[in-house]
């Protein structure tokens, strides 16, 4: 068989799996969201780009490569998309409007230039000089992708570590909305811009030929097996948590009181809150009967903390104690962990060696005769 063959084969199989994942994300057991349904847009577009490079001017001929001859002009959308999800995913709305359909501005341009030229009779101006200069307008298609690229990757890349810390001013245990699903979905999408990238490289010092179109079928492909495999085993995929994008205002500024201050320590000492491992801002703030901006700013500038910090001190405390406690004494570290409110073996471990210098296993082994 070959190189040719497994190419081809390889690529239709990326083909098959996005159709597939699409398919799966739109199952009726699938829990529905927005974020999943601009997620299922967004592989749609990345396989039907997939589909254009493997098939255009063999089977879609209106979509023929002597058409697009500046580039395939799809590669322009799957960043709006991607930037589209993200904000859904962080507790945004995408609506219809001049400003959302100006994200696919690129697109549309490309699309219309190669329609026009290619309706240009060969003696015109234009036609002539392209011909003359060949690599010119394939080597600004590309520039315009990567420029696009790393332009959305930037801003997702800011828009995601805003969200980050607005979760640690509304939750105490991130497990829920802090995914890793989201780093795996951007370190994909930042591999596909350093290919382009090179692609970017190659059409202006090397030899352009069809080679560099089948590879990018190939690039694709893989980002669809690693995004299907990824998706697939994790259920955050199918899971999205909306935090408040907006906080009740107070009707004065609220100054860091002692007395507020006393009052929440005294709720965390003696109610113990810190052990439901879903506490959130919101809920504590009901307790307390206070809005959430008052808590918040309680906490930040009366404390110095967020809310997160704030609660799992308090966890890393309960954790030492189970530690001496001849009760827990046959508990594990996990047990422990759970006991004192958090979530998972791995937060637990980050956040009390972040707390104490020393792992839990290091501290508990100090306390050992």
């Amino acid at each position: 068989m070959s190189l040719d063959q497994l190419i081809q084969i390889f690529i239709n199989g990326g083909i098959v799996l996005g159709i597939f994942i699409v398919l799966l994300i739109n199952n009726r057991g699938v829990r529905k969201s927005r974020a999943n349904i601009f997620l299922s847009i967004l592989l749609a577009a990345l396989t039907f780009s997939i589909f254009h490079v493997r098939y255009a001017g063999n089977i879609v001929h209106h979509f023929a490569g002597d058409t697009f001859f500046i580039g395939d002009p799809t590669f322009l959308i799957i960043t709006p998309l991607l930037w589209f999800y993200v904000v859904e995913l962080t507790g945004g709305k995408v609506k219809l409007s001049f400003t959302s359909i100006l994200h696919f501005a690129p697109f549309l341009f490309i699309s219309f230039c190669s329609i026009f030229f290619q309706h240009l009779p060969p003696d015109n101006s234009l036609i002539l000089f392209f011909n003359n200069h060949p690599r010119l307008p394939v080597v600004i298609f590309w520039m315009m992708v990567v420029i696009q690229f790393s332009c959305y990757q930037i801003v997702i890349h800011k828009k995601w570590q805003s969200y980050q810390q607005l979760i640690k001013q509304e939750v105490s245990n991130t497990e829920d909305v802090n995914i890793s699903w989201i780093r795996f979905f951007m370190g994909v999408f930042l591999i596909i811009n350093l290919f382009f990238l090179f692609s970017l490289f190659v059409v202006i010092h090397l030899d352009y030929t069809k080679w560099i179109w089948k590879t990018v079928g190939v690039v694709l492909s893989m980002s669809v097996f690693a995004l299907g495999y990824k998706g697939i085993l994790q259920r955050e995929i199918f899971h999205t948590l909306s935090l408040p994008t907006s906080e009740p205002q107070s009707t004065k500024t609220i100054k860091p009181d002692q007395h507020l201050i006393d009052k929440l320590v005294s709720h965390m000492e003696e109610k113990r809150p810190y052990l439901d491992p879903e506490l959130s801002l919101s809920a504590l703030s009901n307790a307390l009967d206070m809005n959430r901006g008052q808590l918040s700013q309680l906490i930040n500038d009366g404390l110095g903390d967020n809310f997160y910090d704030f609660v799992n001190k308090y966890r890393v405390e309960e954790v030492k104690r189970l530690m001496t406690d001849p009760k827990a004494k046959n508990f594990n570290l996990l047990g422990i962990a759970l006991e004192a409110g958090f979530k998972s073996k791995s937060t637990f471990n980050l956040i009390f060696k972040r707390f104490t210098g020393l792992t839990p296993s290091e501290y508990r082994k100090n306390l050992l005769p």
